[in-house]
């Protein structure tokens, strides 16, 4: 049989079973521990022995027929990356959290759409363009800066916005820092360099998307009369920045974004990152 273990940083394997074979490849998903952990807090690596059939082995064998592991020089960075990034809240990651934040920013530009093309709802269109700037500034910022109108109230409490502040580092800039201390580990490995090089134009791109969001967004927020149809050309605006930063901008004649200057968004960001962590068996 081929079996697979799983390799902690305290040396200990993990038993996660038989693998099946079909045709010659194997496919298999871990469904995680009891705590649901994040395997980049604890997982240092993966071996596929050979072990007899007649019983569930306890410990692998010396029949090692593929491994991997994380470059020790490397491996913090990417916790810090992809599982508990410094500033943040503990076991909060600055990609998934940018990620999700543009998601929803993407979401609540085509609900201003949606209320001022079809419902006329001005007051939820009001709403979310609150919403929207207090994720883009921080809420905090977003009320001095007068950004967000004295006379509206605030709807969330974001307190780290996407872009940065005085005295607050933004999701953006945060993503980027850990992207350079990536780089400053990553030597000579060539794939794990193109994913950077790849998530760094994802944030050269989404400063000047999400800095265009906010001018559209302010413009919505401080407008005399959200009926006037400028406005409505206006959220279509942001609508489309919104989409862009979102799932990225297709270049022709590229049928689909690409993790490149001028193309790449949050997604393409996420996914680059998410390449970072892949171990190749050998």
């Amino acid at each position: 049989n081929y079996v697979a273990w799983l390799q902690d940083v305290n040396e200990h394997a993990e038993y996660l079973g038989v693998l099946p074979v079909a045709n010659g490849k194997v496919s298999y998903l871990y469904p995680g521990n009891a705590g649901h952990d994040n395997l980049l807090s604890f997982a240092k690596g993966i071996l596929i022995t050979t072990e007899s059939a007649e019983a569930t082995p306890k410990n692998p064998s010396d029949h090692i027929i593929y491994q991997a592991a994380y470059d020790a020089t490397v491996l913090p960075s990417l916790k810090n990356l992809l599982y508990s990034t410094p500033g943040l809240p503990e076991k909060q990651a600055v990609t998934a959290t940018m990620f999700e934040n543009i998601k929803s920013i993407n979401d609540k530009a085509a609900s201003i759409v949606d209320s001022l093309q079809s419902t006329r709802d001005t007051g939820l269109a009001q709403r979310q363009a609150t919403r929207i700037i207090e994720l883009i500034d921080g809420s905090t910022y977003a009320r001095s800066s007068g950004d967000l109108p004295a006379k509206l109230a605030g709807r969330i409490d974001a307190k780290i916005g996407l872009l940065s502040s005085p005295g607050q580092t933004g999701y953006i800039d945060l993503l980027d820092t850990q992207l350079d201390a990536l780089k400053a580990h990553a030597a000579n490995n060539a794939g794990l360099l193109q994913h950077i090089a790849n998530a760094k134009s994802a944030v050269v791109d989404l400063h000047d998307w999400v800095q265009k969001m906010r001018t559209y967004d302010v413009q919505i927020l401080k407008a005399a009369h959200l009926t006037d149809p400028t406005i409505t050309a206006i959220a279509l605006q942001l609508k489309q920045e919104a989409a862009n930063s979102y799932t990225g901008r297709t270049i022709p004649p590229d049928s689909s974004p690409r993790p490149t200057l001028g193309s790449a968004g949050a997604y393409q960001a996420y996914t680059e990152t998410q390449y970072m962590a892949a171990l190749n068996l050998k």
